[in-house]
């Protein structure tokens, strides 16, 4: 029987030059790779993105929206400290990182929103940070 190992959500975007500036401000090893296709990591975390031409910046909903009916692509990332990540994020002065807040289910999260209008949501254990 096959075992599932690893998941890499795929986000497209519009430019590599952009996306590459964005992730490595979040801390993220950039890897763009030929046909159209890029890489990025941080702690055994992957996401990939495809190259759209003229996909165009978020669509005026409100800039970290948590929504992720809202964005493009989205993608949910456990982490083990909220607020460290969300202090590091605000500071690399990249995109849009909404406050943190508490959906009700027992975690802390935030939003992030990408150059190219994609949700990263992240957020530990009530407690944990």
């Amino acid at each position: 029987m096959a075992t599932f190992q690893d998941i890499a959500p795929i986000f497209p975007t519009a430019d590599f030059d952009a996306m590459r500036a964005h992730y490595e401000a979040l801390g993220f090893a950039v890897h763009v790779h030929g046909g159209g296709y890029g890489t990025v990591e941080r702690d055994g975390v992957k996401i990939h993105f495809r190259h759209v031409p003229g996909l165009g910046s978020a669509d005026g909903t409100p800039a970290a929206s948590p929504d992720p009916g809202t964005r493009p692509a989205a993608a949910y990332i456990a982490v083990d400290d909220v607020d460290a990540l969300h202090a590091r994020w605000r500071a690399a002065g990249v995109g849009e990182t909404s406050d943190v807040f508490d959906p009700g289910f027992g975690v802390r999260e935030a939003a992030h929103v990408d150059v190219d209008g994609n949700l990263i949501r992240f957020g530990s254990r009530a407690g944990a940070s």
